[in-house]
Formats: structure tokens, sequence, C-alpha cells
């Protein structure tokens, strides 16, 4: 799902970019984001990165598109920025394209022209990958039969693994901790190493006793995990965890809810996926013959 910041003090234009793009959102190809001024869109990234487009409005007030286009080159160099402009206005148009501007369009927005031109754009975005991501795949690399793993390029707030933890049984982990000190790369690559680590010696460690294993060797670090058990003899699978993730069953019969006291049976076809709100990336395990 591509996320893109519209940013204009125009009150009609988030209805209209909403109603305009309805079939993009409903098929989860667009994430819209809005922002009234420069000042304001440099908020919404901090909170909303990565945001792969801009559609932004030259003409603001409290700081407008030209001296926004200035601030992205350190706060989101890798953002692409459409500029809208007024027809004729070459001057400001050629100002914009010189600040570093990708593309742009002319009011009246003619919304068709803004859809081909956001998913042209869309199609040279790329974020540099980050540690954690390289690490990522190298884990992924190593996963079992029948584990997936969705992870945007560029997602650097979890990390997931999954490897054999018993002679009948798959483990699926994801890691990630709160603001701390420690770089958040860091700290998650250090929590996932330590608690791996004590899975594999000790395979009857229970998840208390793992956090306070681990904040005892570093107190700074506040873990989030999720442990998932798959018994491929009985098909069960069973999931421990603190923090803010969730666990969904996709079978014949739709998508439910698994909370961390439940145990469930899988069948044939049947997908448990461990996923969290916070971030786009997901660990999935499949039931095959």
């Amino acid at each position: 799902m591509a996320k893109v910041l519209f940013v204009d003090d125009e009150p009609d234009v988030e209805f209209l970019a909403k109603q305009k793009f309805r079939k993009q959102i409903e098929s989860g190809n667009f994430n819209l984001v809005f922002a009234s001024n420069g000042r304001e869109a440099l908020q919404v990234l901090e909170k909303e990165a990565p945001v792969e487009v801009i559609v932004s409005d030259l003409n603001m007030p409290e700081m407008d598109g030209l001296t926004l286009l200035d601030k992205l080159k350190e706060a989101s160099p890798e953002t692409k920025t459409i500029v809208v402009s007024a027809y004729g206005d070459t001057k400001t148009l050629r100002s914009a394209m010189n600040k570093g501007a990708y593309d742009f369009v002319t009011k009246p927005v003619d919304f068709k022209e803004l859809e081909d031109t956001i998913l042209r754009t869309l199609s040279t975005y790329k974020l540099p990958a980050t540690h954690l991501y390289e690490y990522q795949q190298y884990l992924a690399k190593e996963f079992p039969d029948g584990v997936d793993l969705s992870y945007p390029h560029g997602t650097k707030n979890i990390l997931w693994d999954s490897f054999e933890y018993k002679d009948e049984a798959t483990l699926l982990l994801g890691v990630t901790v709160s603001p701390s000190p420690i770089p958040m790369d860091i700290g998650i690559g250090l929590t996932h190493s330590f608690i791996k680590a004590e899975l594999l010696k000790n395979k009857d460690i229970s998840l208390d006793n793992l956090l306070k294993r681990l904040s005892s060797q570093h107190k700074e670090l506040i873990p989030h995990l999720v442990i998932g058990h798959y018994h491929r003899d009985s098909k069960t699978f069973a999931s421990h965890m603190n923090g803010d993730f969730q666990i969904n069953l996709i079978s014949e019969t739709g998508k439910s809810r698994i909370i961390k006291t439940d145990t469930v049976i899988l069948s044939l076809g049947d997908v448990v996926t461990l996923h969290n709100p916070l971030s786009p990336s997901h660990l999935s395990l499949r039931e095959t013959a």
C-alpha cells in the first residue's frame, strides 16, 4: 500500500481526494494522509513514515510548498513530490522543479491525470535498505517450509524470525522495542539475538522469565514480543505475547482473531498470520500437506 500525503490549505481537497481515489483506497493501493501546510506536513511525515509521494500546493500559509521542498531534502529525501501549480505560473513552477520536485500538475486538477502522475512517480520510489532490513532478508532465507514473510522495503521497526524449535515444532518470533537511548535498529537486533539464544538454550522457558532475563542484562530495553509455537504432529498452534501484536487465523470459514491464551488446530490450507498494527510487515505460517 502506497502512502500519499496531500498538502493543501483548501478545505475541500481531502474530501475530493478521498472521493476521486475511492477505488484505489478500497483496493488497498493508496493510503491517503493530509496536511494543511508545509509545517504540518513535516509533522505528519514524522508520524506516518515512510511516505512515498507528496502532492503539494505551492501557495500555503505558515510554510509554502517551495520551503517544504527545501525541508524535505533533509527530512525525507527519498519521498517524491508532485507540485500543484496555477496554470501559467511558470516562474514558480520552475523554482519548484529546481528545488527537487519530481513532477507537477496544474490547476484545476484533473484527478485522472493526477492518478497517472502518482502511479508513475511511485514506480521510481526506492527507499534505501536499512541494516535491519538486510538482516531480516538474511533470516528469511533460513525460514522453514510453510513460513512466509511480508516485509516492505525500508520497514525498520520490527524483526521476524522462524526456526525449528523442537523436533516436532516450528517457532515464529516477532521482536520490536520501545524507544530508548539505544538506536532502535540496534535495540531490536540485540533483543532478537538474546531471546533466540535463550529459547534455543532452554526450550521450556516462559515468556515472563525471558523478559526478566533480558531486563537483568539490558535494563534500558523494553521489548515487545510475540512467540508462536506450531506443533506439526498435533497441528496445534499456540502463542505468547506482550505489546501490540495481533494474530489471526485465516481459514475457509473466514478470518478470526487469536488471543494469546488460544490454542487452535490448523487444517490443510489454514494460515496463521502474526503482525503488528504499527508495522505493515507480517509473518505467516501455512499448514501444508
